[in-house]
């Protein structure tokens, strides 16, 4: 019993069929009945089917109906995904909301999509949703775990199994295959609401054709389908929002339905070094702050470290960058310096990879900000394959990707065909199945020879340039506006915005182009490098152009700085919000004798001031004088999601924080409030 492959519902029951009971597919601390536990538990692809089918029953029985909008309010957890596939077979319209989102927006979003229906998470969320919709229609709203909250079951509030046992006398099985199989890729399968910086959030209609697409050419480059063909039943740490068009890309599409890995999903972003070391994952897709703190970790264990094992790490990463430099270039490595990257690989960087929990590490993925060039460096030089992606919620979430690609004038064939398979076999069996089990492509000197071999027949021609978000992926075009915009075309861009007719046609050039908002220039083989947001591009009284987001990176950098907001649009001079990193600043201020009761005291206090500004003239500079930070504030605490100061994926939003810290700002401009 076949379905379409060409949705993502025919998709998922395919793999479901073909899985069944052998296979595990979601993982997560979650009891049966959807109350959060300690423990992991599993579900087979068989079984996350069987509950979908019964979900979307009890849906049907709802009255649920083609093109009807059905939120999911919650968390990234298994029953998710439960919850989006029986939507998806009743070939009803999904709409993802983030579970940080105001009651403002969330009134806002019900209304805008029109929704007749919600899934959440929890109790409270339920509660939330009716205290929003209180006087208007009636809103059935389905809990993903069990009424534990105080008081009666509002009426209207059902939990999983009540909704279960509504849809099993009612709706045949029968009515429910002709759903899935009666999905065609023109239909709309979400509609996603931008998590913008600015602005009112738009909902974006995405296609199954738009969501199918961004899938193949996620995995576009041919290492990756190699990879995805394997069959290798790779596990996927989960922790990004199932919401977000990158999360859900990356992790419920490619990782679990096109790879058929299992998803473990990580409690939450805090627990993740926690979830780290219990699940070793193969596949992790994250937002660069999570590779930025790894890296700030290691770097400062090992500036605690005796001097002679500074020196060979420093050795060690020394050879590790000489491959990253070849990879980038093109460049075939000297057999000698490549026997010293193997033993390089032996001395540290498998015993560190252990330390990181990144020793099974296949594929980590970085998007949804930019990624510091010597951040990607040092994870390529230990042998972790990070790879840098672009794309929007328009579209898609990808189109263009910094996977290793093969850049070859032209196919080979005949004999050589032949040699280049075998040689590929190779190379995946080193390079992604051993090193999937844990066991180091360099463990001995007979691997070693061998993927030298590998490397100089054909891994050197797998490009992959830090720095650069990559070329565009299969089946999509990229022109760069004279202004210096992005703009792209291809079947992942969105059809149009959710009732906003001029919008969309505000979006896109005459020739039907989508204009992404970003800057960015192409070197001469196509490799993007993204500047900043077009929108967010400073311009001084003076009439000076200042890209915020690059000065950013380079401030959190810095060993003592996590979080950095530039100011300075229309101003004589640029000023900043410095927000510490409290760990490393509890450890100087204890090796220098400083005691403060609290974090605010420590970010006032004088030594710790002086520390900072150190670190800012550091930055400042590589600057152009225009360009440097004439004034900060330092914060004591960091902004968040929840004060409203980031969107999810951890982006400032300016517009909150400008408004939030007015006083502050008029102080560094030198004209405080009266």
């Amino acid at each position: 019993m076949n379905y379409r492959a060409d949705t993502l519902c025919g998709l998922f029951h395919n793999q479901a069929l073909r899985y069944g009971d052998r296979f595990v597919f979601l993982t997560g601390r979650f009891e049966a009945d959807g109350r959060a536990s300690d423990k992991f538990s599993s579900r087979t692809w068989k079984q996350v089917r069987e509950e979908a089918i019964a979900l979307a029953k009890g849906l049907m029985a709802l009255g649920i109906k083609k093109k009807d909008k059905v939120v999911i309010y919650s968390e990234s957890r298994p029953r998710w995904i439960i919850a989006d596939q029986a939507v998806q077979a009743c070939r009803a319209i999904g709409v993802p909301l983030y579970p940080t989102v105001s009651e403002e927006e969330l009134d806002y979003m019900l209304e805008d999509s029109e929704s007749c229906l919600a899934i959440v998470s929890t109790p409270e969320k339920a509660r939330r949703v009716l205290k929003v919709t209180a006087g208007k229609a009636k809103m059935p709203v389905i809990m993903m775990s069990p009424w534990d909250d105080v008081g009666q079951k509002p009426e209207g509030v059902y939990t999983f199994p009540e909704v279960f046992a509504l849809g099993d006398p009612k709706v045949k099985l029968d009515v429910i295959e002709e759903g899935i199989r009666s999905v065609v890729p023109e239909d709309v399968a979400s509609i996603i609401y931008t998590s913008g910086t600015t602005g009112k959030q738009k909902g974006v209609i995405l296609t199954q054709s738009n969501w199918i697409h961004s899938m193949h050419q996620c995995s576009g480059s041919e290492i990756m389908a190699l990879t995805a063909q394997k069959d290798l039943h790779l596990k996927a740490l989960v922790h990004l929002p199932l919401c977000h068009v990158y999360g859900r890309m990356s992790d419920y599409h490619t990782a679990g339905l096109k790879m058929g890995g299992e998803l473990v999903f990580a409690e939450s972003y805090q627990t993740i070094a926690r979830d780290l070391r219990e699940v070793r994952p193969n596949i992790i897709n994250s937002i660069p702050r999570l590779y930025e703190k790894t890296y700030e970790i290691v770097q400062s264990t090992l500036s605690r470290a005796k001097k002679p094992y500074q020196a060979i790490y420093n050795w060690a990463m020394s050879k590790g960058r000489i491959y990253v430099d070849c990879m980038a270039t093109g460049k075939r490595m000297p057999p000698h310096q490549l026997m010293l990257f193997g033993l390089a690989n032996s001395l540290v960087f498998d015993r560190l990879k252990k330390e990181m929990c990144m020793d099974k590490l296949v594929m980590a993925c970085s998007g949804g900000g930019k990624l510091s060039k010597d951040i990607c460096i040092f994870y390529r030089a230990l042998g972790i394959q990070l790879i840098e992606g672009y794309g929007l919620t328009e579209t898609t979430a990808i189109n263009n990707l910094n996977a290793p690609e093969i850049m070859m004038e032209k196919p080979p064939t005949g004999f050589l065909k032949v040699l280049y398979d075998r040689i590929m076999a190779l190379t995946l069996h080193l390079m992604v199945v051993r090193q999937s089990q844990g066991k180091s492509p360099y463990a001995n000197p007979v691997m070693s020879l061998l993927l030298s071999l590998c490397y100089n027949t054909l891994v050197y021609r797998l490009r992959v340039k830090p720095g650069f978000v990559g070329r565009v992926v299969p089946e999509t075009e990229m022109r760069i506006a004279e202004d210096g915009e992005i703009l792209i075309r291809g079947p992942q861009v969105f059809q149009c915005y959710w009732k906003r007719e001029k919008d969309t046609a505000d979006a896109f050039t005459p020739d039907g182009f989508f204009m992404t908002g970003d800057i960015g220039v192409a070197d001469e083989e196509g490799f993007l490098q993204i500047t900043d947001r077009k929108k967010e591009l400073f311009v001084t009284s003076g009439g000076k152009n200042v890209a915020p987001h690059p000065i950013e990176v380079a401030l959190i950098e810095r060993p003592y700085i996590d979080q950095a907001c530039l100011i300075g649009d229309g101003r004589k001079y640029l000023t900043a919000f410095i927000i510490p990193d409290f760990e490393s600043l509890k450890r100087y201020a204890k090796d220098h004798g400083i005691t403060c009761a609290s974090q605010e005291d420590l970010a006032n206090h004088p030594d710790i001031k002086a520390l900072i500004t150190k670190e800012v003239d550091h930055v400042n500079a590589t600057l152009a004088r225009y360009e440097q930070i004439k004034y900060f504030t330092i914060l004591g605490r960091a902004f968040d999601v929840a004060s409203g100061e980031l969107t999810p994926t951890m982006k400032i939003k300016r517009r909150v924080v400008n408004e939030k810290y007015q006083q502050q700002i008029e102080e560094m401009y030198g004209k405080p409030n009266q």
